[in-house]
């Protein structure tokens, strides 16, 4: 079945400096307060099914991962108030640029990343980003991939002394495939609730455990170790700068949560950033600084090889960091998905790219019919109008010749893409690529 044709660009008439550039109409467009917003799918399209609670949740569970774990050796290595510092600095950027990039996607018409990058420089730009974003996840899943084999493996010799730690990473590969294979955020939602809650069984242990340092007299050795207000060295900072800027790294899943929130106002979704960004700052925070206070200057890189596995006197403290160990190890499992979805999206995009009738054209279009799902709307006296024959096809540059009428006359006018926007029709998860089954199973087994 043919995808629809999302959306086309209604101009008004009306001479009015105040009246809206441009409409975008689809399927009742009239509840959206921002009309000159292009989106894609439509405001109340039947495909935006997340609520703001679940857009959250999405949110959360890619900022939270496997990078929380190198959290507080950022506290040993800057002092409690510095690091403390440098999240909250962090996570004001990351909120900030969420919010820039979501608004652009809006603007633009853009269903994805390198898409919001195509109306503003070109396709090759595009093509670029789709790269860079397929090799960063690239690198990101293998990094998850030896944090689960690395956590799972420890546990799998409890119950099977001879268990070998590269058949455990495939057992847990294939219970994962499922997950692996879904084409939206929103069918991994039971993911983020499930990951966000086993991670705070971690971070409960070790808050738990680094407090009643402070409050205990047994503990004052160790709190003599710790380091309130440092200031780091240059050697310090270089190494703890690139684990907080990216302890909030979420932006290549942002377009597609936003594309799916339901009622997407611009209100809903500076919301749905702001409630993410603060409770992400909230716990990996506290994971930090809990983590910092149970190992004082012993600190690991990864503060799971500072969590005792074998029992010994205190049998609480063993069974509660157990406890949270599994946490942890299902928190990285669940989020998973969570990187292989844009991964994979990253990577047909840029297939996309290569085969431009598949990339342009108008699913609804016959083959032998000029349709491109790329429209051009030319600003002229302030105002947006609709070229009916102007579609973008595979030029980076467009230059259209239009008639106009002058005095009786017809009189050539000419516009270039320097005063000119580019909408998008429709998802660019409904071109053929994308929908093709062939290419999506065999995209997720490659990667």
């Amino acid at each position: 079945m043919m995808a629809p044709n999302y959306q086309s660009i209604t101009i008004s008439d009306v001479d009015d400096d105040d009246a809206p550039l441009a409409m975008v109409s689809g399927k009742d467009e009239t509840k959206n307060p921002h009309p000159e917003d292009h989106l894609a799918p439509p405001f109340d399209s039947d495909e935006r099914p997340s609520s703001l609670l679940v857009g959250t949740f999405n949110l959360i569970a890619t900022v939270v991962g496997g990078g929380v774990l190198s959290l507080p050796i950022v506290f040993q290595k800057c002092g409690i108030v510095f690091a403390t510092a440098a999240m909250a600095l962090s996570a004001c950027t990351t909120y900030l640029s969420l919010v820039m990039l979501c608004y652009s996607s809006r603007r633009a018409g853009g269903s994805s990343y390198g898409e919001v990058m195509r109306s503003a420089f070109g396709e090759r730009a595009e093509e670029l980003v789709a790269w860079l974003l397929f090799v960063f996840l690239l690198f990101v899943i293998v990094g998850y991939m030896v944090l689960i084999r690395d956590i799972w493996t420890p546990l799998a010799l409890l119950v099977l002394p001879s268990a070998n730690e590269d058949y455990v990473l495939l057992g847990i590969v294939v219970l994962l495939l499922p997950l692996l294979f879904q084409r939206s955020l929103h069918a991994l939602r039971y993911n983020c609730f499930l990951g966000f809650a086993s991670i705070t069984v971690l971070c409960w242990g070790l808050c738990r455990h680094g407090f009643a340092n402070l409050l205990d007299d047994d503990g004052r050795g160790e709190l003599e170790e710790i380091d309130f207000f440092k200031v780091p060295t240059m050697k310090d900072a270089l190494f703890s700068f690139p684990i907080v800027t990216c302890a909030f790294l979420c932006h290549f899943n942002i377009v597609s949560i936003q594309n799916a929130l339901s009622k997407p106002t611009r209100e809903r979704t500076e919301k749905l950033i702001h409630y993410a960004i603060l409770a992400c700052f909230l716990l990996m925070w506290s994971f930090g600084l809990g983590g910092y206070l149970f190992a004082g200057r012993n600190t690991q890189g990864n503060i799971l090889l500072n969590v005792p596995m074998s029992r010994g006197d205190d049998s609480e403290e063993y069974f509660l960091f157990l406890l949270g160990r599994i946490g942890c190890g299902v928190t990285i499992m669940l989020a998973s998905p969570l990187m292989i979805l844009p991964c994979r999206d990253s990577l047909l995009e840029v297939v996309d790219v290569w085969f431009h009738h598949s990339h342009h054209s108008n699913s609804n279009s016959s083959p032998n019919e000029e349709q491109y799902c790329w429209r051009v709307l030319h600003r002229l006296n302030n105002k947006y109008e609709k070229v009916e024959d102007a579609f973008l096809t595979t030029e980076d540059e467009v230059n259209e010749i239009q008639p106009e009428e002058m005095d009786g006359e017809t009189r050539p006018r000419t516009r270039s893409r320097g005063n000119s926007i580019i909408v998008r029709d429709e998802p660019i998860q409904h071109d053929y690529i994308f929908r093709n089954a062939v290419m999506h199973y065999a995209s997720t087994l490659l990667i």
